[in-house]
């Protein structure tokens, strides 16, 4: 039996992940320790005794701690080092204000998985693999009906012009759920880069509706909602967290065009994208329009999730390529 040290990041999105690739190892017959990375000392290191230490994005090198670090890599022989990238390796989000993670990592013999396609190229024997879910978490219930949904950080002049486009148009049927700090910051730049008058301003104002805690609460938003909109925030090509975790919801999703949706799901059947602004708003009102269309959709994605985007498929691939 492989034994899997799993090292949680100090992310809400990243631990969320790890557990769900936990999950996956458990579920290939691994016997997995999870430890948060924060905590992780090398006595947990030498007293388990891991095959496998399983990080997300730079994983064991954001560690405070330089003897643990340094132990890693001087025994990297004695187990096989597995980072899973769901963030642009060479982007802020990866190396959190560390730029020199990037090479410190290029000298490290690693596995590297990553989300988009288009960064495999940008780590050493890295290999593309999409993110998944644990669909088992998101357990929705009937709840108050949304007509459009916006689940995120509604940050950068892309998801605000997105979103100043729906307040515009279909102005109270708009409903944004966040950090409420990430909103106010919108709020003002709404305000600042001129995207709304002061009377749309209101509107956007009144659209907030809090922070969703769990799993359940989101799948109960999404579930609930008409059109759920996503936003992609980095990547060129690869497919974010949100467009598995609304579908794992049974949600419709409308989500901004990315090429790796083609090789995981058939558009306008399981989800629906969108390629501009003008685009978006036309699809929302259609589909509003159209809500038994937009379920019957939500359905077949959530078929197509369950069965193909799965963290127990995912891990059974990184097996595959780590063993061979």
């Amino acid at each position: 039996m492989l034994k899997v040290l799993i090292t949680l990041p100090n992310s809400i999105a990243g631990t969320l992940i790890l557990k769900g690739f936990a999950k996956g190892f458990k579920s290939n017959g691994c016997f997995v320790l999870q430890k948060d990375l924060r905590e992780l000392t090398v006595k947990d290191v030498q007293r388990f005794k891991p095959d496998i230490i399983f990080g997300y994005d730079y994983g064991f090198l954001f560690s405070d701690d330089e003897e643990l670090k340094k132990y890693i890599v001087e025994n990297n022989g004695a187990y096989k080092l597995i980072h899973y990238f769901a963030d642009e390796p060479k982007g802020k989000y990866a190396c959190v204000n560390k730029p020199e993670l990037y090479e410190q990592f290029g000298k490290i013999e690693a596995y590297s998985f990553v989300w988009d396609r288009n960064f495999v190229k940008d780590l050493k024997n890295a290999q593309y693999l999409p993110l998944a879910v644990n669909y088992k978490v998101y357990r929705p219930m009937e709840g108050t009906h949304y007509d459009i949904s916006f689940v995120g950080r509604p940050l950068t002049d892309k998801r605000q012009k997105y979103l100043a486009a729906l307040i515009k148009v279909f102005g109270s049927k708009v409903n944004i759920f966040s950090y409420e700090k990430h909103f106010l910051q919108s709020l003002d730049d709404m305000k600042n880069k001129q995207f709304l008058t002061d009377d749309e301003l209101d509107i956007y104002k009144s659209a907030y509706r809090g922070f969703l805690k769990t799993e359940e609460d989101i799948a109960t938003v999404y579930y609930n909602t008409t059109v759920n909109i996503n936003i992609t925030l980095q990547g060129e090509s690869g497919l974010n967290y949100r467009v598995f975790e609304a579908l794992a919801s049974r949600g419709f999703l409308l989500t901004d065009y990315m090429s790796d949706i083609e090789h995981n799901f058939v558009v306008s059947k399981e989800l629906e994208v969108f390629n501009t602004i003008e685009d978006m708003v036309d699809k929302t009102e259609f589909y509003l329009k159209h809500p038994e269309i937009a379920q019957r959709i939500g359905i077949m994605g959530f078929a197509n999730v369950t069965k193909s985007h799965n963290y127990t498929a995912r891990v059974h691939k990184i097996l595959k390529v780590i063993m061979s």
